[in-house]
């Protein structure tokens, strides 16, 4: 017993409670961090899926992306006739709306062909390119020249006006199996404008977005 009284004893004993101690208090810290990290979705699709990237996602972040993909298509097209001028723009997006996924498609015009449109197709992953001489009756018709100082909201954007008009209600009552977001000169005033498509199993939902300011014109 007279051991349990010495002094190497009670400064084991005091090692240990003071081990113990910050054990408890690491372990007790972990937990918390576990708690507070655990990730957050601001929505899910019935089966649970993560669909919030581009639906939330700040439309300023993919701005050099975005301003990156219609510089190359302008040198792409210069290349095949500087006459050429954008037209149109089309972002065919998959059901995820995933942030780079789908193709972007820029059409060029020229006053010189009546008949056919060049456009520079584009993978929103990997940035590769193809260049195609299409009939304009064959896609998107006689689209005319744009006007680049009236695109003040990118495609992104676009989605998130849509969104906060009734494109989110439309996905949440319907199984979403894509989008299309097509820039063109468009009635009313022959101004640009952005026409965003839902489509799902059943009819497609269409909306009308300005896209100098970003006014919805029609699809509510």
């Amino acid at each position: 017993m007279d051991f349990f009284k010495k002094p190497v004893f009670l400064i084991i004993l005091a090692i240990a409670l003071i081990v113990a101690g910050i054990w408890a208090y690491i372990s007790n810290l972990r937990s918390k961090n576990a708690v507070n990290t655990v990730p957050t979705t601001s929505e899910t699709t019935d089966g649970g899926l993560d669909i919030s990237n581009l639906t939330n996602l700040d439309s300023k972040t993919l701005a050099d992306s975005i301003n990156n993909q219609l510089a190359l298509a302008d040198s792409k097209a210069a290349e095949v006739d500087k006459k050429l001028q954008l037209s149109a723009i089309e972002v065919d997006l998959p059901a995820s709306l995933a942030k780079s996924s789908g193709e972007t498609y820029f059409v060029y015009s020229t006053p010189n062909d009546n008949v056919d449109n060049w456009v520079i197709s584009i993978s929103n992953s990997a940035n590769s390119f193809v260049r195609s001489w299409t009939v304009k009756d064959d896609y998107l018709g006689n689209v005319t020249v744009i006007n680049r100082d009236y695109l003040k909201n990118n495609y992104v954007a676009a989605i998130q006006i849509a969104e906060k008009n009734g494109g989110k209600d439309y996905r949440q009552k319907n199984t979403l199996t894509g989008m299309k977001l097509i820039l063109k000169n468009g009635e009313p005033k022959s101004w640009l404008y952005w026409f965003v498509t839902y489509s799902s199993n059943s009819e497609a939902k269409q909306f009308q977005i300005d896209a100098s300011t970003g006014a919805l014109v029609s699809g509510s």
